[in-house]
């Protein structure tokens, strides 16, 4: 087992204890989906060594974080959070792992009580941090992870499908701490699903980095993953089949093709209508500046073609303001987008510069956006994606849907929160988080504001 960092004659075993597998851990996570699942890949990997995971509040032994780097604040964050754990409790050991431990690991290793800095690696990760920990592998260890078998404290699973992106846009730092863009094989991935199925998920959301770039390294394509995927069956412990459904994460409009819109149209049910798309602006001169690859004309072109397949699908986009050069008419132009593709919801962000990118130095982009201007923006275009929200909800009226229940409510397939009418649910409730057919009906509740309930249907939409 390592001591401390640094020499070894220095550690005193009544004050510097060696861990031992009978130590408890505790995982703490910031950022994406992709951080999320990596952390679970971590916390089985130990957890099959026979940690003891620490109940939240608890004091752990060791603590694991998984960092982002996407904003100065998020690194921020976590270095907070590791000087927090060392006066917590003098005598944890912290893992700093994630984006910033790529960007930053010099930094990282001056924390008090940081031990091990593991950046984001491969997916030999697992094997490198149980080396550090002091484990011995067998020959047949060293293949993990495979995937993982449960998402702990999610109803919904995330399923990583490739890590890296191979792009460059000037506000991201991703590329240069994740890496060029790689897949994982089809094959891993249905048996990963099958896992995530018996352990009780009935949505599995496919995420990654730049995941519209699946295959690209192997030869397939999005598409022919998610054909695969639809494909999969697993039986309950009943013997009952089991009925679950996929969904989308981040994937760039351009990126939505003919490959993946026949294998979404072919699985109307198994793959929810829902795809969130980020535009970041709706500005010509500010996408360019921006380095993204398409024009406000292409990207809401692409909008146009999923609907001509899809029954009413929900677009859901990131956007950016106070980006350098934004002046008075680029902002109405992403204003004029984002009502034209219609979004069920905006997440908007403000435009921090982030040292590492091309953004770093905001005046060798363009003129910069007086901070508050900025927030009026936001503010403004926060209106607009309220105002979007309730005119998607209203545009439902008389759909169908399947919703992922919690008690009387549930997640639509288009990922909105919709309410069954007590008197409406069946004598038996199904069980948390199993899928509903419904109809949708639009209720305004009040002046703007549009609500959804859900009427079960009398004959449920065949699985596929």
């Amino acid at each position: 087992m390592p001591a401390r960092r640094g020499d070894e004659s220095h550690a005193d075993p009544r004050t510097d204890p060696i861990l031992t597998v009978t130590d408890t851990v505790r995982f703490v996570t910031f950022g994406c989906k992709a951080n999320q699942y990596d952390t679970q890949v971590l916390r089985e990997a130990l957890l099959r060594r026979g940690w003891r995971e620490s109940a939240a509040g608890d004091a752990s032994d060791l603590v694991v974080v998984n960092t982002c780097t996407v904003t100065a604040e998020a690194g921020r964050k976590a270095r907070q959070l590791a000087r927090r754990l060392a006066r917590e409790n003098p005598r944890v050991r912290i893992a700093m792992t994630g984006c910033l431990a790529e960007s930053e690991a010099d930094v990282l290793r001056t924390l008090p009580n940081v031990e091990w800095v593991l950046g984001n690696g491969d997916a030999k990760l697992p094997v490198h941090f149980l080396r550090q920990l002091g484990h011995e592998l067998d020959p047949e260890e060293l293949g993990i992870p495979s995937g993982i078998t449960a998402f702990q404290g999610h109803r919904r699973a995330f399923l990583k499908i490739q890590d890296g992106c191979d792009m460059a846009c000037a506000f991201c730092i991703i590329p240069s701490v994740r890496g060029k863009s790689r897949s994982r094989p089809i094959g891993e991935l249905e048996a990963e699903v099958g896992r995530l199925l018996q352990s009780g998920h009935r949505e599995i959301v496919l995420c990654g980095i730049h995941i519209g770039h699946f295959g690209r390294d192997r030869g397939v394509d999005l598409g022919d993953l998610l054909r695969a995927l639809a494909s999969v069956e697993a039986r309950d412990d009943t013997g009952v089949p089991i009925d679950w459904r996929l969904r989308l994460g981040s994937i760039e409009a351009t990126e939505v093709d003919a490959s993946v819109l026949d294998a979404m149209a072919a699985h109307p049910r198994r793959i929810a209508p829902h795809l969130h798309m980020p535009m970041q602006a709706g500005d010509d001169r500010l996408l360019a500046r921006m380095n993204r690859w398409y024009t406000a004309e292409t990207y809401l072109a692409a909008c146009d073609r999923i609907r001509s397949v899809l029954d009413r699908p929900a677009f859901t986009a990131d956007i950016l303001v106070g980006f350098p050069g934004e002046d008075d008419a680029a902002f109405e132009n992403t204003l004029e987008a984002a009502r034209l593709a219609g979004f069920s919801r905006i997440h908007v962000f403000p435009f921090s510069p982030r040292p590492g990118t091309a953004a770093a130095e905001p005046a060798a982009i363009g003129p910069p956006v007086d901070p508050r201007l900025a927030r009026e923006r936001r503010a403004r275009l926060s209106e607009l994606a309220h105002e979007l929200t309730a005119d998607f909800r209203r545009s439902l009226d008389g759909a169908t849907d399947t919703l992922a229940l919690e008690g009387t409510a549930g997640l639509s397939g288009r990922y909105q929160r919709v309410e069954v009418p007590l008197e409406a649910l069946p004598a038996r409730l199904p069980a948390h988080g199993a899928l509903l057919d419904v109809r949708l009906r639009a209720v305004e509740t009040d002046p703007g504001e549009v609500a959804l309930e859900g009427l079960p249907l009398a004959d449920p939409v065949p699985a596929p």
